[in-house]
Order: structure tokens, then sequence, then C-alpha cells
């Protein structure tokens, strides 16, 4: 159930006041990471005319992970990451990178981050979460089913950002980011689909992010509770457009070998719809001994604008995960898929059934 609560960092501004490096100081040295994932991918689905399509297929996703730091004498860690894509058909190479400062401060990352939204944003469990986690990277269902349901609040994704995180006090956790200029291509793929009113030009400025994450246990029952709100300013404007905003709430709760989850998400990313994306996430799971089985419902709905109907989306994905060395998982899912007036028509109603299966290699 829990995520990894970021370590503590310092304020950037402490970075030059720290005492000057000495020449026989250790320099940062990158460490190689990453991970490469492969599946087999059997997918059945209503296309857009209702014809019914049946398709068998490879995914892979690949990411080499460029990692090092150094701890300097007056208590401070410096560091740098670089995320790599490493897949023939990426359309890019470097998914993030950037440097951070930390102490017990807290941390400072600056560079091509993601913001403090997501980096602290409490999910709930799912059954793979390649398939259906937050952000998932293995799916083939079409347009006209849904497409692959993305719930990340990652509106600014990778583009060039302040973050600052509080140290963990007493189980609570804290931050900002911030960003001054924000372009269409730097925008997540959901925003970016709505986000053409000044097509190749900085579309939003003033950018920033607040999160906040809370984990405790109590009777040996463990609680995660955390929420975010992302918003920007849309310099150019047509009648009745807005400015972005997106926010969503979560919480986890586990006893024993259970965990319980549930997110709600709101996201209003500009344009003539008034809410891109919202509704609801629930999970669950059970771990015995290296397996893990896993339980996901996702209801979300798509407004098309004022005169045509929204689409509703909902999706059911059950799976089991198995750990059969370390960093090495076998995983398996079936995913149920059902997209209600696709493109606000009230006869287009499709469905589709994807079953994956594959492997995640850690290194």
């Amino acid at each position: 159930m829990k995520k990894i609560l970021l370590s503590t960092a310092a304020l950037a501004g402490l970075a030059f006041v720290a005492a000057p490096a000495r020449a026989d100081e250790p320099a940062l040295q990158l460490g190689l990471g990453g991970y490469v994932s492969g599946y087999a991918v059997y997918t059945d689905q209503d296309a857009a005319a209702n014809t019914d399509l049946r398709k068998f297929d490879f995914r892979k996703d690949t990411e080499v992970h460029l990692n090092g730091e150094v701890a300097l004498d007056n208590g401070i860690t410096a560091g740098a990451h670089l995320e790599l894509l490493a897949d023939r058909n990426d359309t890019t190479t470097v998914e993030e990178s950037y440097m951070y400062l930390s102490s017990s401060w807290g941390r400072v990352n600056f560079g091509e981050e993601d913001g403090i939204a997501y980096l602290i944003q409490v999910t709930p469990p799912t059954a793979d979460d390649k398939v259906d986690g937050a952000r998932p990277y293995i799916g083939t269902f079409a347009a006209a089913v849904g497409g692959t349901l993305d719930y990340a609040q990652d509106p600014f994704v990778y583009t060039n950002k302040f973050t600052y995180i509080t140290p963990v006090f007493n189980g609570f956790q804290a931050g900002f980011s911030f960003l001054p200029s924000v372009s269409e291509g730097d925008l997540s793929g959901r925003a970016a689909s709505v986000a053409s009113n000044t097509a190749g030009a900085t579309a939003f400025d003033n950018g920033y992010e607040v999160a906040a994450r809370y984990e405790g246990s109590f009777n040996a029952v463990d609680v995660a509770l955390g929420g975010g709100y992302s918003a920007a300013s849309q310099e150019v404007k047509a009648a009745g457009e807005e400015d972005l905003a997106d926010w969503n709430v979560g919480g986890t709760v586990g006893f024993g070998a259970f965990d319980l989850g549930a997110t709600y998400i709101n996201f209003d990313e500009t344009g003539l719809k008034d809410r891109v994306l919202d509704g609801w996430v629930l999970g669950g799971d059970y771990k015995i001994g290296a397996y893990k089985l896993g339980l996901n419902y996702a209801n979300l709905n798509q407004e098309n604008g004022v005169a045509t109907r929204d689409t509703e989306i909902d999706r059911w994905t059950a799976g089991a995960v198995y750990e059969w060395g370390p960093g090495m998982t076998f995983r398996g899912a079936v995913q149920w898929q059902s997209a209600d007036d696709v493109g606000g028509v009230a006869t287009a109603d499709n469905d589709g059934t994807q079953v994956t299966l594959g492997t995640q290699l850690n290194f």
C-alpha cells in the first residue's frame, strides 16, 4: 500500500551558503539503474463503427536511469537524476533530467521532473500498475473504447520546474512546485489534446502545484491520506474558456495482507470543456508470500462540450503479480472496459476486453 515517502531535503539557497568544496572531496559519479518490461497483449474490442476487432500484439517499456549523489561535510547531499527512454518507438530520448539538494531542511528538485502533486499523490492498489496504475504504459484499447486511462495528476509532466518538499513531521509531508511558463508540448497527453488555442506558442504561464500527504499506523492498521492542486493561467482565452485547474484526493488503508484505497480526480484542463476528466478509482490487493492478487475499478467521465453528451468510462481490472527473484516479476491481468456515449454520440457505446501477460526486470 505504502508509497515510500520522499527523503528529507534542503532549501535551494542553502547550497550557496555551503562550505566551499575541497580538492579531495569525492566527485559525483552516476550509477546505472532502470527496468525492462515486456508483455503479450490480446485485445477484443468494438471499433468506432461497432465492428468487432481482435488483435494479438507485443508491448515493451524500457527505461535507463542514471543516478548519482555526494554527501558534503555541511550535511547537504547534492545529486542528479536522468531517465532515458530506451524503446525504439519512443519519440523522445530524455524523459527526466534534474538535480536536487537534500538535508534535514527538506528536498529541492530543479529541472525536468514531475511536480509535487504527482510525487506524493495517494493512489489505490492496482492489479498491475503497468496496466491499471495512475500512469499506465501497457495498453491497446482504442479511443472508441475509452483508450488507456491515466489518472496521475501530472498536467505539467516534465516541464522545467522548481519543487520543494518538506521533511516528514509525525507522518505529514507537503510541498509545492513552480514553473513560470508551460508550452503545449510540455503538457501531459490529456491536457495537450485540448490546449490548442495557441498552437506552437506558450499556452500557459505561472503554473504551480501544492500537495500534502499523511501516513501513519493505528493498532496495526496503516493509513495514508493525501491531496494535491495544480493550476496555471491561460494566456489567450476564447469566450467561455478557463484556466487550468486540477485536483485530487486519495486514501488507502492496510491491515495484515490486505490493502484498500480510493482516489477522486477532477482534471479541468482548459478549453470549452468544463471538466476534461473526473471520477473515482477504487482498488484492493492481497499479498501472500511472493504473490499479489489485485482488483481495480475506475469510473471516469469525459466532458465533450456544452452541446454534446458526455462520455462515461467504466473499467475493471483483475490480476496477479509473482516475484520470482529480486527485482523480477511475472504479471498477468484481465481488463474489461466500456465507453458509453463515445464522442458525445448517444448511440456510440463500445466495450473491450484486454488480456496481458508479461514480466519486468529491474536493474
